[in-house]
């Protein structure tokens, strides 16, 4: 059974979830969550403790603790999948495939996907949409390992990554870059936007419990469609895709209604 103070930071956590607590009020005194608890005010002080080392709520000299905002978490799996995410999201994702076929590693391949020079490589690209909604142009990079059974998948619905590890190929590790780009002619007439419109680009290289690279993916989201949220605190550093649900996406010429 976790520890009482554990017990009481997960309630108050929730509260704030729920809107009891708003982003800009101040938690029920330390007298007060006493009462409440029926605990000492140690464990009170403990569960409060926590519940700034995870960034919920923060302490101004001089005043009570703040609520900050809920720390938005999303699990290994969601953050690798863009239709696990979107599901989680309540958005259905769907995909339209620009290109799937084998090729040779170049240069560059090589250093992305640590495989040698000639070696071969399913080179995937899709339009990612959400409700119908063009979001996203993903290129990925599969290792030869797993590109049979992905170019057995319908490539149009569901998650990639779901079925792999269902095949038994486990994700273990994931490294993000996420910066800025424009968007080129051809991405500006997938995604319906302007040419040089920015894009937020996140790349991200995959790889299995033993090490092997898995895949390495360039995915370029409209700068209206996601924003990428971290929460840094002490002891928890959490990083969130968050859908934007803006009209103007619905409104843009060729999309559908995004909700």
């Amino acid at each position: 059974m976790p520890a009482r103070y554990r017990q009481i930071a997960d309630e108050l956590r929730l509260a704030v979830d729920r809107g009891e607590y708003p982003v800009g009020s101040v938690l029920p005194s330390e007298g007060d969550l006493v009462s409440q608890y029926g605990v000492a005010r140690g464990t009170v002080r403990q569960a409060v403790a926590l519940l700034e080392q995870e960034g919920v709520v923060a302490t101004r000299q001089g005043a009570r603790r703040t609520v900050v905002g809920s720390v938005p978490t999303q699990s290994f799996s969601e953050m690798q999948s863009f239709a696990m995410w979107a599901v989680s999201q309540g958005h259905v994702p769907t995909a339209r495939v620009l290109h799937a076929g084998i090729r040779r590693v170049t240069v560059a391949d090589a250093q992305r996907l640590n495989a040698p020079t000639g070696a071969e490589v399913l080179d995937l690209q899709r339009l990612r949409l959400l409700d119908g909604a063009p979001v996203m142009v993903e290129r990925t990079l599969y290792a030869s390992t797993v590109a049979d059974h992905i170019l057995a998948m319908d490539l149009t619905s569901g998650s990639v990554t779901e079925r792999l590890t269902e095949l038994g190929f486990l994700y273990a590790h994931a490294d993000y870059r996420i910066d800025a780009v424009t968007a080129g002619v051809a991405e500006a007439d997938l995604l319906g936007v302007r040419r040089g419109s920015p894009l937020l680009r996140q790349r991200r290289v995959t790889t299995a419990p033993t090490g092997i690279t898995l895949g390495w993916s360039d995915d370029r989201y409209r700068a209206d469609a996601v924003t990428i949220r971290v929460c840094n605190s002490a002891s928890a550093n959490t990083l969130a895709r968050l859908s934007v649900r803006r009209p103007e996406i619905a409104r843009a010429p060729g999309l559908s209604r995004m909700v």
